[in-house]
């Protein structure tokens, strides 16, 4: 058996989140050691003294900012930017408290949408293609992007596209990344579309380019991938998690899974939460045995692919843009199905994992049972146990199918 490699963790407490009573119970909540939705300030370098942004769990660099956009917002504040600003990774608003600047915030990640919110900023939910002309008719001037290299090759590509699209002839893109996750080969790429432009600032890993538009054609947008798997036509938009293949924890889970209900018939006429949906391949594996399937996913492009996943599999469903169980009201679901991310941006975390178990607490009806893949190393068992007993279904690969019935 190849030894896996240690990875380090980042715990945001000790104390696993306690169960909630589903919404509409009588039962007074209990307290969790960690509240997952609070909005904070964003911690700073001391180099961006006097600047500010607001963050929570589930936003990139939390509860720092993220090293790209903070070496971008140093540079942009160097530059004496000031005017309308697209920001199109707005994160927690930190380039909205540059002195003159009045930003135009564009997000795709729930969690960050709920940050800009309290911030008191009008943000736009959006990803990369959407056009953004109906928001802002008129372009502005100066447009900002960090690229999300650990999303793969086809999505900073879309971005790239994007943020010239978004860009007037003449107008000026500050564009961030990291050296390692293919920042230069993404700013040759934007370079080929936008003309002038060069590196104007390092700092360890991470780098800021500064280009200029010439009038031209943009980029063509990247075009969806997809696979067949258990009887579901899976469309992965650029960015997607496994958008081109089954990632190997959903298949362990689905096949176990199918090796427990033989005859297909357990889910049939149950409503089923598929929490984090990513492509939505196991959201609609559920609708294909017949359950009444709700997929959630914090991540716009997730939540299309999810949608375009049930339609072009000739299935119904509901795909919900959702930090969490946010966006769910009052429903509640007698099976709930996840594998939990426990990647935001570059960090190894554990936070949004643990609030999707809590969630489970939350929106499990009595009798009603989760079931969660996920990697061998990772110690969600104490968090599972507030739900009742664990199971654990499967073990194989490096990864684990643990199983909790409500009581």
């Amino acid at each position: 058996m190849t030894r896996r490699p240690k990875q380090k963790i980042r715990f945001k407490n000790d104390r696993a989140p306690q169960a909630r009573p589903a919404p509409g119970s009588a039962e007074p909540p209990t307290p969790s050691a960690v509240n997952y939705f609070e909005v904070r300030p964003a911690n700073l370098p001391s180099r961006l003294d006097g600047l500010r942004a607001l963050t929570k769990s589930g936003v990139r660099g939390y509860p720092d900012v993220d090293a790209a956009q903070a070496l971008l917002a140093g540079v942009m504040r160097r530059d004496r930017v000031r005017g309308e600003v697209l920001d199109l990774s707005a994160m927690g608003g930190l380039l909205g408290s540059l002195p003159g600047v009045t930003l135009r915030a564009v997000e795709g990640s729930a969690a960050a949408l709920s940050a800009l919110k309290a911030a008191g900023l009008d943000a736009h939910a959006a990803a990369p293609g959407d056009a953004l002309v109906d928001r802002w008719p008129d372009r502005a001037k100066t447009v900002a992007l960090v690229l999300a290299g650990d999303r793969g090759n086809a999505y900073a590509a879309a971005q790239v596209a994007w943020a010239h699209a978004s860009t007037p002839p003449g107008g000026t893109l500050y564009i961030a990344g990291d050296r390692d996750k293919g920042f230069d080969r993404y700013v040759r790429l934007a370079g080929n579309a936008f003309g002038a432009g060069e590196v104007v600032a390092r700092d360890g890993g991470m780098r800021v380019a500064k280009l200029i538009r010439r009038p031209g054609p943009t980029p063509p947008f990247p075009d969806p991938e997809g696979f067949e798997a258990f009887g579901v036509t899976v469309v992965g938009l650029p960015g997607v998690f496994s958008a081109a293949k089954p990632d190997k924890a959903t298949a362990l889970m689905l096949g176990a899974l199918e090796r427990l209900d033989p005859d297909g018939t357990t889910l049939a006429g149950r409503d089923v939460l598929d929490l984090g949906c990513g492509t939505g391949l196991i959201g609609a594996w559920a609708a294909r045995r017949g359950a009444n399937v709700t997929l959630v996913d914090g991540d716009m492009p997730s939540v299309r692919s999810a949608q375009a996943t049930l339609t072009a599999s000739g299935l119904s469903g509901a795909a919900l843009h959702s930090d969490v169980d946010a966006e769910l009201g009052g429903a509640t679901f007698d099976v709930i199905l996840t594998n939990p991310p426990f990647h935001v941006g570059r960090g190894v975390v554990l936070d949004v994992a643990r609030e999707f178990i809590a969630a489970a607490g939350r929106r499990l009806r009595p009798g009603g049972t989760l079931h969660l893949v996920a990697n061998d190393f990772l110690p969600y068992e104490a968090d599972l146990r507030a739900l009742g007993e664990v199971t654990e279904t499967l073990r194989e690969a490096g990864f684990k199918v643990l199983s909790v019935t409500r009581a």
